[in-house]
C-alpha cells in the first residue's frame, strides 16, 4: 500500500450520514482524484446496504497509486455484541467500488463511480484555476464570511457566546494563509466580534473563553459566474464544522447566495 500517514478524522456526521463512525486513516491518500471523506461516504454506503448497520468504525483507509485503488477496513457493528468485518474497494481506474465479506471472496455490493470520479477531477482543475487566478479581495471575502457565522451563533433572544476567532484565509498568491488585516480585526472587534489573526491559534489555550479558529479556503469559480467558498471552524475534537458558501462579489464587494453544511463534529 502507500506511504504512511496516520491521523484522526472527526466527522460525526458526513455527507452520506456517517453519524457515531469512528474513522482513521492511512496511506498517500494526496495522489488520489478522489479525497478521503468521498471514499469514506461511498464505503458507509455500501456498508448500509450490505449489513443496514448504522454504527461503523473504519480503522485503516489506504490508496494504492500504482492500481489508483482505495481500500477501507470496516467494522459493522450489528448488535450490542457482534460486529461484522468489511472490506471496500474504490477503484479509481475501473470506475467500481466493491463490498466484499472476507473470507468470502467476490463483490456482495457493487456501485459505479465513473461520475464520481470525473467529477472530482472537474473539481481538482478548478481549483487549480484558482490557485493561477485567484478570486479578488480575500479579505473582504472573509470579512462577511465570519460575520455571517458570528450572526449564525446568535441565540433566539440575542445573546452571543464568548468566543474568541482566530482566523486564516487565503495568501494573495494563493500559495499559503494569511491573516486578516489589522483594520479588518479593528473593525470586528468595534462590532463586538472578538477576531485574532490565524497564526497565533493555539489548540490549547486556557482563557475562559471558547477560542475558535476559523479558516476560509480558496474560492473556485462556478459556471453561473459565482464561487465556491469552503470554510471551517475548530473549537475541540467534538467542536467542529465544515461549510460551503455560494458568493458573488460586485462593485459592492462579497456577498452569500447560499451556505451548505458538508459535516459537523
Amino acid at each position: 500500500m502507500g506511504s504512511g500517514y496516520r491521523l484522526r478524522v472527526f466527522l460525526i456526521a458526513l455527507v452520506a450520514g456517517t453519524a457515531g463512525s469512528s474513522l482513521h486513516a492511512t496511506g498517500d491518500h494526496g495522489q488520489g482524484t478522489l479525497d478521503q471523506g468521498t471514499v469514506v461516504n461511498i464505503a458507509v454506503k455500501l456498508a448500509r446496504e450490505a449489513t443496514h448497520s448504522h454504527t461503523y468504525a473504519t480503522n485503516e483507509i489506504s490508496f494504492e497509486p500504482s492500481t489508483r485503488e482505495w481500500t477501507a477496513q470496516i467494522e459493522a457493528s450489528l448488535d450490542l455484541n457482534s460486529t461484522k468485518h468489511l472490506v471496500v474497494t474504490v477503484n479509481e481506474s475501473t470506475g467500481v467500488a466493491c463490498l466484499q465479506l472476507p473470507p468470502a471472496a467476490g463483490c456482495v455490493v457493487k456501485e459505479d463511480i465513473h461520475q464520481l470520479v470525473a467529477d472530482a477531477q472537474a473539481k481538482a482543475e478548478a481549483a487549480d484555476m484558482a490557485r493561477k487566478h485567484p478570486a479578488p479581495d480575500l479579505q473582504n471575502l472573509t470579512e462577511v464570511l465570519l460575520r455571517h457565522q458570528f450572526d449564525a451563533e446568535r441565540s433566539p433572544r440575542g445573546g452571543v457566546p464568548r468566543v474568541r476567532y482566530f482566523v486564516s484565509l487565503p495568501s494573495p498568491d494563493a500559495k499559503g494563509l494569511a491573516d486578516l488585516s489589522p483594520e479588518i480585526i479593528a473593525n470586528l472587534k468595534r462590532d463586538g466580534i472578538e477576531t485574532y489573526p490565524g497564526s497565533i491559534w493555539k489548540q490549547d489555550a486556557k482563557n475562559g473563553s471558547m477560542d475558535m479558529r476559523f479558516s476560509v479556503g480558496l474560492p473556485v469559480s462556478r459556471a453561473d459566474g459565482n464561487y465556491d467558498v469552503p470554510y471551517n471552524y475548530y473549537c475541540g475534537p467534538l467542536c467542529a464544522g465544515w461549510y460551503t458558501a455560494v458568493m458573488k462579489h460586485d462593485a459592492e464587494g462579497w456577498h452569500i447566495v447560499s451556505t451548505v453544511m458538508n459535516a459537523i463534529s
